[in-house]
């Protein structure tokens, strides 16, 4: 994509932190803030040139720009992607895009009819652990799979309490949305992004001290320790995809552990795959990730690069905004991949889509 213009579309942590920067890096400028929070807004002021201030989406703050980057709650992405996409801008979706099949395949035909793309935030599968771990199985080091665990449990790092992530009806969902899209997005990569028919889940709601245990590292400046948490804290799943192999999900805002931790086991005909690494920002880490590759009893450590917490997200951008508008087939895999993980939301929380479908347990 030449020349990118963006509309931020929700102007918080993340955007001020990484992606702006990152999107800077890329030559792409930034036109339009449009954000409720006017400091959210007033951020970006110390920019060569100074974006355009909004506090809602309109004709008039999407003017001028031809790429929207949808940071908003997720209450409100697939509304706002759509009229974006109507105004013939591309779309950049930040995790998690929708909770529905039906709000994945809305996207995808509006991109279609627009003639416009509409991509999701992608920065597990960017990162260099997660690469050595594809490029494994595409060895065929671990044969046919037939099980994949992931999990991301955090010590202490629930997301600005009080704020639209931890109510109900601006985040739709907690830590399984969250921290789970990001694994999903792994999992359902590694298995060619097949469609989730079922899942069977336990959502656990936040214990009523929990927003004490706020994520530090984002330095969010409202958040509120006192505040009700109305979304789950806690998610365990078992998702059934359409080609056999399940998927175990495991995800926690705060838990009983000494650190931050994700994990990925891979469970094959050949052999067992194990990463062991942080994914995101918590500064609570991993010291030494690893990949393990255990075949007949026997562990084969494999290499991958060090790299800043960063270096995904930055990986994600540069690959991506250069094929906007200008690959087919990049734009048919981006619906694939929406498709599959909708499909696994759709599983795993079938309150936000019609009825029928899922298995599905609540405390």
């Amino acid at each position: 994509m030449k020349d990118p213009c963006v509309a931020f579309i929700g102007a918080g942590w993340v955007v001020r932190t990484i992606w702006a920067p990152l999107l800077a890096q890329q030559a792409a400028r930034i036109v339009s803030i449009i954000d409720p929070h006017l400091p959210s807004r007033e951020a970006f002021s110390d920019l060569p040139v100074a974006p355009r201030q909004h506090g809602c989406v309109s004709d008039k703050a999407l003017e001028g720009c031809n790429l929207a980057f949808i940071c908003s709650p997720n209450a409100r992405h697939v509304s706002q992607a759509i009229r974006a996409m109507n105004k013939g801008l591309h779309v950049i979706l930040e995790k998690p895009a929708c909770l529905s099949a039906n709000d994945a395949h809305a996207l995808i035909e509006h991109s279609r009819q627009a003639g416009v793309e509409v991509l999701v935030t992608a920065a597990a599968s960017h990162r260099s652990d997660v690469g050595a771990m594809l490029e494994a199985v595409a060895r065929g080091d671990v044969g046919n799979l037939h099980c994949i665990d992931v999990s991301w449990r955090r010590r202490n790092g629930v997301p600005r309490p009080g704020s639209w992530f931890t109510r109900a009806d601006q985040a739709l969902a907690g830590s399984g949305a969250d921290l789970g899209w990001h694994l999903l997005e792994v999992a359902l990569q590694v298995l060619g992004y097949p469609l989730v028919d079922a899942a069977l889940c336990n959502h656990v709601p936040a214990a009523p001290d929990e927003a004490s245990r706020e994520a530090t590292w984002r330095e969010d400046e409202d958040g509120n320790s006192t505040s009700a948490i109305d979304v789950e804290s806690q998610s365990y799943s078992c998702l059934q995809t359409r080609g056999g192999a399940l998927i175990r999900l495991s995800t926690a805002w705060a838990s009983h552990q000494r650190q931050d931790e994700t994990v990925i086991t891979l469970y094959g005909s050949a052999g067992q795959l194990c990463l062991r690494t942080t994914f995101g920002f918590s500064q609570n880490r991993v010291k030494h990730p690893s990949l393990v590759l255990s075949v007949a009893g026997i562990d084969t450590p494999l290499g991958f690069a060090d790299e800043e917490n960063v270096a995904p997200y930055r990986q994600f951008l540069a690959r991506r905004i250069a094929l906007i508008g200008e690959c087919a087939a990049s734009r048919e895999l981006e619906y694939r991949k929406l498709q599959s993980l909708a499909s696994a939301m759709s599983a795993m929380y079938p309150h936000q889509s019609p009825p029928g479908g899922a298995l599905h347990r609540q405390p």
